[in-house]
């Protein structure tokens, strides 16, 4: 890979681009140029006591604007997202579409259906779209993610001392949530208006948030002959920084680097 290739990261909602340090530090080895936004009102701002949203048009606009930076000094331009930032990613591939070269999407979440969630979920909608919202947020709990349990217990501990870990925010506000929840509705809605021809699909197998079925969701909107799965088996949700974060590395780095103009297989492994 050369600095041809510009990649921008696009780490989960109301969290920072720690997420996917792993991934950002294999790529820059690998040669990239490598952008990892800040996105008002998407991710978590350190110096605000409480975190406040914008809609998510403008977290779209945010990410348009950096890929029609990159392309002025770069001929090729990838989006990487992991959970919220892969919906982040198809978002935006929706609005760009050809300036996104290729994708890479980690734990793509287009229906939260893992073995963690509860089965109040469907009542959701109601704290999203009525008053009751007022009183309601989500709070991070374990396993957070993360199937690794030295992991697991420094992402408790930084929870305990801060408000944010590598992990996330240890709260989601309503307004954040609302927001998300529109923009996955678009995501869904417009999968066919995807005119990038190269992605790369990873997902674990024991995925507690969203299950590998959303991999499927994927395969029919975007059509299987241009999406590439790779389903690992030794982390949940948080891919890239559970045990096989090694792994999601080099499979990003491989991807990226590919220099076949051709689409390439689907796999699963």
């Amino acid at each position: 890979m050369t600095r041809d290739t510009a990649v921008v990261l696009l780490h989960g909602l109301c969290s920072t681009p720690d997420e996917l340090l792993p991934v950002h530090q294999a790529l820059r080895s690998a040669g990239c140029t490598v952008v990892a936004p800040r996105i008002p009102g998407y991710s978590f701002d350190p110096d605000a006591p409480v975190q406040r949203t914008r809609p998510w048009r403008e977290w779209i606009a945010a990410i348009d604007a950096e890929v029609e930076a990159l392309r002025r000094a770069h001929a090729r331009v990838a989006l990487v997202g992991i959970s919220a930032g892969a919906s982040l990613a198809l978002g935006a591939a929706i609005r760009c579409g050809a300036r996104v070269d290729a994708m890479v999407l980690m734990s793509t979440t287009l229906r939260f259906d893992g073995w963690a969630i509860p089965r109040t979920q469907w009542l959701l909608p109601l704290a999203l779209y009525t008053p009751l919202g007022r009183w309601w947020s989500y709070r991070e709990r374990p396993p957070y993610g993360v199937k690794n349990e030295r992991v697991r217990a420094w992402i408790e501990r930084e929870l305990q001392q801060r408000r944010i870990s590598r992990a996330g925010a240890a709260v989601l506000g309503i307004g954040h949530l609302r927001e998300h929840d529109r923009l996955i509705r678009h995501v869904r809605n417009h999968l066919a208006q995807v005119a990038c021809q190269r992605v790369l699909a990873i997902h674990a197998r024991e995925d507690e948030v969203a299950s590998p079925a959303n991999l499927a969701l994927l395969a029919r909107g975007l059509g299987s002959e241009r999406l590439r799965t790779l389903i690992v088996d030794n982390s949940y949700h948080m891919v890239s920084i559970d045990n096989d974060r090694l792994r999601v590395a080099r499979e990003t780095v491989a991807f990226l680097a590919s220099s076949h103009s051709t689409v390439p297989e689907r796999t699963c492994a």
